[in-house]
């Protein structure tokens, strides 16, 4: 596979906006990278990228993908009552493998369609997120849900550990799959819990992921039972390492920053959800600014309530310009690299994905520059950052093959998918007892 003229954004660290000749895909993997285009016209499997722009995958750092099935249905509430009055009710009654192998797949198609070729996620039954993943083909870090108490895949308190050796003993075995564990929360994991599943992931050399600091009530919460703040209590643990993964990370304190950074420990950035959810701006600047090492996620299609991270970087940016009340801070480079390089390191994957180079995983994304709000184009990158959209993808190709060609979908029957879903929708609302608009 060839692709041929537009422009392209090659490495994101040093980001810089070129003319494109031609770029050459090689099985799953890029061989020369923007060389003068010498092909005559015509020539078989040559795709051309005119008034477009190529550049690496999105990387979504972190979503509950299965929670699309979910979405909408307990919106503009705070994050305690919407988990605690309605979201885990309704986990407690519908999720089951089938729920989680629709939700992710519907997910994981909005995802490929907005130009993410890359998500980690952290859910439960996460071996059907894996097989929704692949059938897809997006590349996915697969983290199996780990909670004190029950959970859909775990009913029984304190079984945690039995169910995350079935999860590494039956998570499929596919280059697009990375596996992974989740630790909710320091306030749903006990200390036991948090050090054994530490140890549990770096025994088999997995990255571990938790929400810390979501929220005032959280720090409150950890304060009231350990005497220190949810970063501290992490570090005292042993927890925090360059394989643990921060989610949020919203009310830390100047000491807790410098225990993140000294640790190695990576962050990853919600804006969306932390806005909707009235739970806090992070201080991502001061973060950066320390050395810690921060990519951006969407969070769950329940708490967004979409899956578009150009939506994302531009709410970083502009959230952390209000914080601070500098219009300089988190510029659109940056939160640019959040969302491709940046978030490769998050996920340690920097050395496959992330920028375009010769020999990385051919995970690129050409977007149409050819509509009328990105015009007319003085900064290609503030306009991707601050103009674009998920729905300015044009073509996807994950591993060296095309998940989206021409904006349309290559791997699944979306209308299928769509038929499954509102079936599903339909036992959920009528097990909740809420106003069903069926399949219009």
């Amino acid at each position: 596979m060839i692709l041929v003229n537009g422009l392209i954004l090659s490495d994101p660290d040093h980001p810089e906006v070129l003319p494109h000749g031609k770029t050459e895909i090689i099985g799953n993997r890029l061989g020369s990278v923007n060389l003068p285009n010498d092909l005559p016209t015509g020539w078989d499997g040559v795709i051309d990228c005119s008034n477009c722009l190529l550049m690496p995958g999105l990387i979504n750092c972190h979503t509950h993908a299965a929670m699309s099935l979910l979405r909408g249905l307990a919106d503009d509430l705070n994050l305690d009552r919407w988990l605690n009055d309605y979201i885990f009710p309704a986990e407690a009654q519908h999720v089951d493998s089938r729920f989680v192998y629709l939700g992710t797949m519907l997910s994981a198609v909005e995802m490929a369609l907005n130009g993410i070729t890359t998500f980690a996620d952290g859910y439960f039954h996460m071996e059907m997120a894996a097989q929704a993943s692949i059938e897809v083909g997006l590349r996915a870090v697969i983290g199996q849900g780990i909670l004190d108490v029950p959970a859909p895949d775990a009913s029984v308190s304190g079984s945690w550990k039995e169910r995350a050796r079935r999860f590494l003993a039956s998570c499929p075995d596919d280059p697009l799959i990375t596996p992974a564990f989740f630790c909710h929360s320091p306030y749903l994991c006990r200390p036991e819990t948090l050090r054994a599943a530490a140890e549990l992931a770096r025994n088999n050399g997995l990255l571990i992921f938790s929400h810390v600091s979501e929220t005032t009530w959280e720090v409150s919460e950890i304060k009231s039972r350990y005497r220190s703040g949810p970063v501290a209590h992490l570090d005292r643990l042993g927890v925090l390492g360059e394989d643990f993964v921060a989610v949020h990370a919203i009310h830390v304190s100047d000491q807790e920053q410098e225990m993140l950074c000294k640790s190695g420990t990576k962050v990853v950035h919600c804006p969306e959800s932390n806005m909707k959810l009235a739970s806090g701006a992070a201080p991502i600047q001061d973060m950066i600014r320390r050395g810690v090492t921060i990519g951006i996620g969407t969070d769950g299609p329940a708490s967004n309530n979409n899956l578009d991270l150009f939506e994302e970087m531009r709410s970083a940016s502009f959230m952390a310009k209000l914080r601070s009340n500098d219009p300089e801070a988190l510029n659109a480079r940056t939160v640019l690299r959040m969302a491709t390089s940046s978030g490769a390191r998050v996920l340690g994957m920097a050395d496959r994905i992330g920028s375009l180079e010769p020999g990385k995983l051919a995970d690129v994304i050409v977007v149409d520059l050819n509509r009328p709000h990105l015009f007319p184009m003085y900064d290609p990158i503030s306009d991707l950052v601050y103009a674009g959209r998920g729905s300015d993808v044009r073509d996807v190709i994950v591993n060296g093959k095309f998940v989206v060609r021409s904006s349309r979908l290559t791997t699944v029957d979306e209308e299928q998918l769509k038929t499954w879903v509102w079936a599903k929708a339909s036992e959920i609302s009528e097990g909740l007892n809420l106003k069903s608009y069926g399949n219009h």
